[in-house]
């Protein structure tokens, strides 16, 4: 068991690649490209009036050892009177033979990012139907939030079917997300499962903004009978839990709240997910009560960072308690295809970030720090970090409900990770030097590992950087 959740743990430090969209282009960007918000440049197109063409390559030597990455693919863009765009990308993992990934696909049945197979399909089709209605329907991921990582939606997953519909009200803004997803615990005989959200945003003036979350999770068929996609989750206003209490439902739901300030160059930012609790319950009213109920489950995260011209800075914690993102019911975790679909690592973690990246003329220099202490499970325990297995098989005092716990319980694990990369933009591709090293400590092993790259990529793809 704690071999397995090793290979969690070392594929959660994976990294990716993410595209965000504007009026006019399409932007693939790197994660710090991404959170700081700056535009690149599109000179490496080939492009034909209302279409964009873009051949992609990331190909990389590892110094250490013969363990080479090549990754290659194709990603299209077409506009049609700026109402209608058409997104589309094809990328296949053709060698990756570290022996990280190596471990995770025997143990987890998935390449990181990709999924069960080695190539990887995207596309969105986007109606600007007016200035208030936006949608779009497509196979991807979606992020929500303003940080490093997200406790509401992270796109550190395998692509998934999905139907956003955007409202655009100026200061509020109401986003719908539909999803299609599926249970992998047994990869020959996948379960399917649905994923509704809405987030709702308030910009009160340039200063500051908020957004409310909510999520629910359900299974598209149980012993008893095929559910389906439940059209009570359809209404676009409605919160879900009275939805959820009024059909007796027995759905994975979850509510969050988000806020945003901006002074000059400086970015204040915070999200707090609540998943269950129940703060007023006692153990059947015991003086003695002890506190640490398993299904007090919640998540909070704070950050800052700050931009300018010549470097960019972000600051970040995370604080997820046991058991978050789990259910009763294993198949209605927050998970798609055996990842989560919020903070890779899961839950029981606490877990700092520090990114710097420092901008010369045209190259620039990145620099990453993680530092996680997370509480692991050993063999035949339920300490609340793996959000596969029930909430209801929380490690505890062996009655039906467990108390006492607390955020690192279990095999209490130290992830630290450092990785520093220098990339030089050329004509058609980036040159880049990537140097990464992984540790990894609890009482029961010990284990780390360096990384040194040099190779080239016209899309940051980033598999090689083990950064969770």
């Amino acid at each position: 068991m704690i071999k397995r959740i090793s290979i969690i743990v070392l594929f959660c430090s994976l990294s990716y690649y993410t595209y965000s969209q504007s009026k006019n282009h399409i932007r693939n960007v790197d994660y710090m490209h991404y959170i700081f918000n700056e535009d690149i440049s599109y000179e490496r197109y080939l492009s034909y009036s209302n279409l964009i063409f873009q051949p992609r390559i990331f190909a990389a030597k590892n110094i250490f050892s013969n363990n080479d990455l090549l990754y290659y693919g194709v990603h299209i863009k077409t506009t049609t009177n700026n109402k209608i765009n058409f997104y589309f990308s094809y990328d296949i993992a053709e060698k990756n033979d570290l022996i990280h990934i190596i471990n995770i696909k025997d143990s987890l049945a998935i390449i990181p990012s990709f999924g069960l197979e080695k190539n990887r399909l995207t596309y969105n089709l986007e109606w600007n139907i007016n200035k208030i209605f936006t949608t779009q329907l497509g196979l991807g991921n979606q992020f929500i939030g303003e940080g490093y990582h997200s406790l509401f939606l992270s796109s550190k997953n395998s692509p998934y079917n999905f139907l956003k519909i955007k409202t655009d009200l100026g200061r509020i803004k109401y986003y719908n997300l539909y999803s299609e997803i599926f249970d992998a615990r047994n990869i020959f005989d996948l379960k399917k499962k649905f994923l509704a959200i809405h987030y709702l945003s308030f910009k009160f003036n340039k200063f500051f903004d908020f957004g409310v979350f909510e999520s629910v999770v359900w299974q598209a068929d149980n012993l008893s009978y095929n559910r389906g996609f439940d059209i009570s989750y359809l209404n676009p206003i409605i919160f879900y839990r009275p939805v959820e209490f009024s059909k007796n439902s027995p759905d994975n739901v979850m509510m969050g709240l988000a806020s945003n300030i901006h002074i000059k160059n400086f970015h204040i930012y915070n999200q707090l997910l609540i998943d269950d609790l129940n703060i007023s319950r006692q153990k059947d009213a015991d003086s003695e009560y002890e506190g640490g109920f398993f299904q007090n489950k919640f998540a909070y995260q704070i950050g800052i960072k700050k931009n300018n011209k010549k470097n960019n800075i972000l600051l970040e914690y995370n604080h997820i308690q046991p058991y978050t993102y789990a259910h009763k019911e294993p198949m209605q975790s927050y998970t798609h295809l055996n990842q989560s679909l919020a903070h890779p690592f899961g839950a029981n973690l606490k877990e700092f970030v520090f990114l710097f990246r420092y901008k010369f003329k045209e190259p620039y220099l990145d620099f990453k720090l993680t530092s996680t202490r997370i509480g692991l499970d050993s063999a035949d325990t339920h300490y609340g970090q793996n959000i596969f297995l029930s909430d209801f098989l929380a490690q505890g005092d062996n009655s039906l409900y467990s108390y006492g716990n607390y955020n690192g319980q279990g095999v209490f694990t130290t992830v630290n990770t450092l990785n520093i990369e220098f990339v030089y933009p050329i004509k058609y591709f980036d040159f880049f030097i990537n140097s990464y090293y992984y540790y990894q400590s609890s009482d029961i092993k010990t284990s780390e590992f360096p990384y040194l790259f040099i190779g080239i990529r016209n899309f940051p793809l980033s598999t090689f950087s083990l950064t969770n």
